[in-house]
């Protein structure tokens, strides 16, 4: 080989690690400012009060990410609870910001463990994919400790902790499954907001639902907005068509991206009820009919509801 030939080896080599130095700088960039909006500092405070939960059945509790990250949650206590939930919040602010909605929960006898991501709030560690799906993973480990023997466990996710959720199912068992505005994977969402801009060849492939929610064989409650500025309603649809189990889809009628409670927060309720009911018999034993599955209850089928 002779000394023109190795420099031009040597340029290709020196420009292919910067194209893929340069990738990966992309890569961080786009995560780290279009998924992550951590807020240490509460909504209003760190009282439950002011979210309108009952101090003395909210606990606030430690544990530790699978890295031994420290993560900090609350476990708010229904008085006689029907179900028990893992709720992931969205990607921004802290679980304050998501605590609004918890009394409604509680109220309707969902107890409720909500945390905080690394980096939200009062858990420590910097945010990032695999940190979050470590969290996630920790923290349902650390629902199915806590929570009341005898009531089936549900995972609640919302927004991005609907795809943080997904993952976390790998860890353990749930009774069912809540999408409150989750996307379809980051691809998607990179399209979306971005157009033409190719940002969803970096974007990665950690946190595709869409790809993992066949696996899981649980009922699935689907909540979206009609009119979601931030995760368009086809998403939704999207995921929700790809999942082949029991299964039912509440659209909210010109609803937007945080607003679905506001809306229809009876209809919600409702469906959360028949969710719980839905995942308290799978712990029942039922002879199923040739050709259906015995997870198939009643008030709680393959619908969608619009």
């Amino acid at each position: 080989m002779d000394s023109s030939t190795r420099r031009s080896l040597s340029r290709v080599a020196v420009i292919g690690t910067a194209t893929v130095a340069s990738l990966e700088l992309a890569r961080i960039i786009f995560r780290n400012h279009q998924l992550f909006d951590p807020d240490c500092e509460p909504l209003v405070s760190w009282n439950p009060a002011d979210y309108g939960l009952d101090p003395e059945r909210v606990d606030s509790v430690q544990f530790q990410s699978l890295d031994g990250t420290p993560l900090h949650g609350w476990y708010c206590r229904a008085e006689r609870p029907i179900a028990s939930a893992l709720y992931c919040h969205g990607n921004t602010g802290n679980l304050t910001y998501s605590a609004g909605v918890i009394p409604l929960l509680v109220d309707a006898g969902i107890s409720v463990l909500l945390f905080d991501y690394r980096g939200y709030g009062k858990s420590e560690g910097k945010p990032s994919l695999r940190g979050l799906i470590k969290d996630g993973r920790a923290a349902a480990k650390y629902h199915d400790l806590i929570r009341p023997e005898g009531v089936p466990s549900l995972l609640y996710g919302f927004s991005l902790g609907g795809a943080v959720g997904a993952q976390a199912l790998r860890s353990v068992r749930f009774g069912g499954l809540v999408l409150q505005s989750t996307f379809t994977n980051l691809g998607d969402m990179a399209r979306f907001k971005f157009g033409r801009i190719p940002f969803h060849l970096i974007s990665g492939r950690e946190l595709d639902t869409l790809r993992v929610l066949p696996d899981y064989d649980l009922p699935l409650l689907l909540l979206h907005g009609t009119e979601d500025e931030v995760v368009p309603c086809w998403m939704g649809q999207r995921l929700f068509s790809t999942f082949p189990y029991q299964k039912e889809l509440l659209l909210v009628e010109h609803g937007q991206h945080g607003d679905l409670y506001i809306r229809e927060s009876e209809r919600i309720i409702e469906g959360l009820r028949r969710l719980a009911s839905a995942a308290a018999e799978r712990f029942t034993p039922v002879l199923a009919a040739p050709g259906m599955s015995c997870l198939s209850g009643t008030g709680f089928t393959n619908s969608a509801l619009d």
